[in-house]
């Protein structure tokens, strides 16, 4: 009976271990790849349906000014995209990209669709705000992820001065 009572507490460590070795290795990368700058001219339909549905209230993403959009040729839309690798043995769930807003940005766009990362997988995220036409293009922005149900949060530095 003692060494059956010995396997059991033997195998509940090495279970927490392997628990605990899992949520310790769960590490994801994130790099900064690109941005990209469009005038909001150029998509001046996408900018209308954008600037009805801000003034109905029914804009899907974080909206970082209470002032009404004006005229499209006022903003432009800057574009990051990120490249994430999943070095953890777990999925990812739930990744999302949060800009820093500064002042002059408007909004960022929202997305409806749930993103995951399998365990050992890369891929290229996006993110999109709505700024004034002059703003540069350099912003902080935290990536958040799930494992298990526990949140990781990485922040990094996108764009250059010269976009």
């Amino acid at each position: 009976m003692k060494a059956l009572a010995i396997i059991l507490i033997v195998l509940v460590l090495v279970a927490v271990g392997g628990v605990g070795y899992l949520y310790l290795s769960a590490n994801l990368t994130v790099r900064y790849d690109s941005c990209i700058a469009t005038a909001a001219v150029s998509q001046l339909d996408y900018f209308n349906q954008l600037k009805s549905s801000v003034a109905s209230q029914s804009f899907v993403g974080t909206r970082y000014t209470s002032a009404e959009l004006d005229s499209a040729e006022k903003y432009q839309f800057l574009t990051y995209t990120l490249s994430l690798s999943n070095h953890a043995f777990l999925e990812a769930d739930v990744i999302e990209i949060r800009i820093t807003p500064m002042q002059g940005d408007v909004l960022q766009l929202g997305d409806e669709q749930l993103h995951s990362l399998s365990a050992g997988r890369t891929a290229q995220f996006s993110a999109t705000i709505l700024t004034d036409l002059n703003m540069h293009s350099v912003r902080e922005a935290t990536v958040t992820c799930y494992f298990w149900g526990i949140p990781f949060s990485t922040k990094l530095t996108l764009g250059s001065s010269g976009a």
